[in-house]
């Protein structure tokens, strides 16, 4: 897990932004509640895979992943209301991107109730919910953790 030096919209004097892969903490715990997304599936011990921007130790947003080969479900992004407006939501998308990559990802996916028009401008396309793939409609965020109105959207890497 090593961190990485990233050019962020955060930037103070002689320091920069982290963004790392982190464990979850209480600290995650605690900004994803904060920020209204489900994880109960998480404290059970679902795999994840998580990134966290942190500036001088402080965490900032995060963003998590599951995969299942070349399928990837992005969750959990969250940013803490002093960091929104930033960018800092998309970088850690970019970032996640190029991490899912890295590891074989091919196709994200994500579930979203607010954050559609972000993501669309992040090239993601709205999709249809039965053209989910297997992985994706086996998910606990499809199958329960997120409302039936949550909108699918994918994204080729």
């Amino acid at each position: 897990m090593l961190p990485l030096q990233v050019a962020g919209p955060e930037r103070r004097e002689g320091c920069r932004m982290r963004v790392m892969e982190t464990a979850l903490s209480a600290d995650v715990l605690a900004l994803l509640e904060a920020s209204g997304l489900p994880t109960e599936d998480l404290r059970a011990g679902r795999p994840i895979t998580l990134l966290a921007a942190s500036l001088d130790g402080e965490l900032l947003g995060c963003v998590g992943y599951e995969s299942s080969r070349d399928v990837v479900l992005l969750r959990s992004l969250a940013i803490r209301p002093m960091s929104q407006g930033r960018g800092l939501g998309r970088h850690l998308v970019v970032e996640l991107e190029r991490h899912a990559r890295a590891a074989g990802g091919r196709t994200v996916f994500l579930l979203t109730t607010t954050a559609a028009p972000f993501f669309g401008q992040l090239g993601y396309e709205r999709v249809a919910r039965d053209a989910a793939p297997g992985f994706i409609a086996a998910s606990t965020q499809f199958s329960g953790l997120c409302p039936g109105s949550a909108q699918l959207m994918m994204r080729r890497l």
